[in-house]
C-alpha cells in the first residue's frame, strides 16, 4: 500500500498541490489507523493530511476520485454495470446476474477502453471517444512509474483542471473559439496579473555560495564530521541564469491568438537576444527575435501602409503593445507566409537542418501549437532529433485534450517526443506554461 500511497502522492503534485514527507507519512500513519475497509474513510483521513485549504480539498477530492477508480457493480444484462457505492453490499444473487453478464461480454479486444485507476489516468482527457482518442492516449498513456519501458521522452502532463472562480472569468476563455476584438483586450488584461503571479510562485533553483542566505537544511550534513555541531553555517544564492531558450511559435490562423498571450506572458521572463531566439512559423520557421522583442518592450511602431484584411477581425487584434496589436506585428515579420498552410513536418526539418539548430545541454526548447499538420507529412523524426539535442523540451498545446488526436492532429506522433505537454487552451493553460519554462531558468 505503501507504494500506491506514493504514487497517489506523486499524482497530487502534479495537479499543483505541494505534499511533504512528513505529510506522506501522517497519511500512511492515518491509513493504517483507519483500515482501508470503508472507501470514505480513508478519503477523509488522506484529505485531513494532505489537503491544506479550500482550493486544495477541491483538487484532493478530483485526484482522488480518478485515481481510487469505484468498483463496479454489474446488474442484469449486456451492459456493464454502474460505479459501486463505497461499502455497497452485493444483493442476493447478484454472484450468478454477474457470471451470465460476463459470458455475454465481448473479449478485451472488441471491447472499448475503460477509465483505468492511478497515475495513468492523469494522461487522459476528459470524456474521451474512443474512435479518436484511441492513438493519442495509446502514445502518452505508458507514462514511468508504471514498471514498464516505454518510447519517447513524455514524462508529465499539465491538464486543466477546474479552479472555483466565478463564471465567465476571462482566463478560462478558450482561445480557439471565436472572440471578438474586445473579448481579446478583456482577456489581455489579465496578463500583468498573471506575470506577478509566476514571480511570485517560480522561483530560480539555488546553489552554495559564499555569501547569502544560511542553507538551514545542510548546516547539519555539513557539519556531520564534528558531531553535529555546527561550525561551519552553509549559505546558499540564486543560480546565474546560463539557460538558452528556443521558442518554436505556430503564428498561423487559428492559433494566433494563443501565440500572441503567449509571447506577452514569456517575453517578461527571458531576455530575447543572444540567450533567447523566437522562431514563429506557419510551414516555415522564421527569426522574429527583433520584431517581437520590440514589440514587448513597446519599441515597435504601426506601419503606416499596413493592410487590413478584409475578411472581419483577425485573431490578435486586441493584443496592443504600444499601438501595435500582435496581428498587425505579424503581417510586418519579413518572409513569413500568414497564407500558407500548417506543416509542422516542414517546420521542425527546417529548423534541423537550419544555422539556428537549438542544441546543447544548456538549451531548452519550447513549442506552442495544436500539431494539425493539414494531412502533411508529420516528420516525429525531427521532432526528435531537435528534442535529443536540448537539455528539456515543453509542448504548449493550444487546444482542449478531448480534441488531441483528432482529424489531421498529429499529437500522437509529437507529444512522445517531448518532456512536458501543457494544455494550453486558454490563458490559465499558457501561464502554466510558461511557469514551466521558468522553473528550467
Amino acid at each position: 500500500m505503501i507504494g500506491a500511497l506514493a504514487r497517489f502522492v506523486e499524482a497530487l503534485r502534479a495537479d499543483g498541490i505541494v505534499v511533504s514527507p512528513a505529510e506522506m507519512l501522517d497519511a500512511s500513519r492515518a491509513m493504517d489507523a483507519v483500515g482501508l475497509e470503508e472507501r470514505a474513510t480513508v478519503k477523509r483521513a488522506l484529505r485531513a493530511t494532505l489537503a491544506k485549504d479550500r482550493r486544495q480539498t477541491i483538487v484532493f477530492d478530483r485526484v482522488f476520485d480518478r485515481y481510487f477508480t469505484p468498483p463496479r457493480v454489474t446488474r442484469g444484462g449486456d451492459g456493464e454495470g454502474r460505479p459501486g457505492a463505497a461499502g455497497e453490499r452485493p444483493r442476493p444473487g447478484a454472484s450468478d446476474r454477474a457470471a451470465k453478464s460476463q459470458r455475454k461480454v465481448p473479449p478485451p479486444e472488441d471491447r472499448p477502453r475503460e477509465r483505468h485507476s492511478g497515475a495513468e489516468s492523469e494522461t487522459r482527457a476528459p470524456h474521451p471517444r474512443p474512435s479518436d482518442r484511441a492513438p493519442v492516449a495509446r502514445a502518452i498513456e505508458p507514462l514511468p512509474g508504471q514498471g514498464r519501458r516505454r518510447d519517447g521522452r513524455l514524462r508529465r502532463i499539465i491538464s486543466s483542471r477546474p479552479t472555483p472562480r466565478e463564471a465567465g472569468d476571462p482566463r478560462l476563455t478558450d482561445l480557439a473559439a471565436r472572440l471578438t476584438t474586445d473579448e481579446e483586450r478583456r482577456i489581455a488584461r489579465e496578463v500583468p496579473a498573471l506575470v506577478q503571479a509566476i514571480r511570485l510562485h517560480a522561483g530560480r533553483r539555488l546553489e552554495r555560495a559564499r555569501t547569502g542566505r544560511p542553507w538551514l537544511r545542510r548546516v547539519l550534513r555539513e557539519n556531520l564530521s564534528r558531531g553535529g555541531v555546527p561550525f561551519v553555517i552553509p549559505f546558499r544564492a540564486e543560480r546565474k541564469r546560463k539557460t538558452r531558450v528556443v521558442l518554436l511559435v505556430d503564428v498561423s490562423h487559428s492559433v494566433a491568438r494563443a501565440a500572441g498571450f503567449f509571447l506577452a506572458l514569456a517575453g517578461e521572463f527571458v531576455a530575447l537576444g543572444r540567450r533567447a531566439r523566437i522562431f514563429a512559423f506557419v510551414a516555415k520557421p522564421v527569426d522574429a527575435t527583433t520584431e517581437i522583442a520590440r514589440w514587448i518592450s513597446g519599441d515597435a511602431r504601426a506601419r503606416p501602409d499596413r493592410r487590413v484584411r478584409a475578411r472581419g477581425e483577425r485573431p490578435g487584434a486586441g493584443i496592443e503593445r504600444s499601438g501595435v496589436t500582435f496581428a498587425d506585428l505579424l503581417e510586418g515579420i519579413r518572409d513569413l507566409n500568414l497564407s500558407a498552410p500548417s506543416d509542422y513536418g516542414r517546420a521542425f526539418h527546417s529548423l534541423l537542418t537550419s544555422r539556428h539548430r537549438p542544441r546543447g545541454r544548456d538549451t531548452v526548447l519550447v513549442i506552442l501549437g495544436d500539431g494539425r499538420t493539414n494531412r502533411f507529412e508529420p516528420l516525429p523524426w525531427a521532432l526528435r532529433e531537435l528534442a535529443a539535442g536540448c537539455r528539456g523540451s515543453i509542448w504548449l498545446v493550444s487546444e482542449p485534450a478531448s480534441r488531441w488526436g483528432t482529424a489531421d492532429s498529429a499529437l500522437a506522433a509529437f507529444l512522445p517526443e517531448v518532456d512536458l505537454a501543457v494544455e494550453a487552451k486558454d490563458l490559465d493553460g499558457i501561464a502554466r506554461g510558461v511557469a514551466a519554462l521558468v522553473r528550467k531558468l
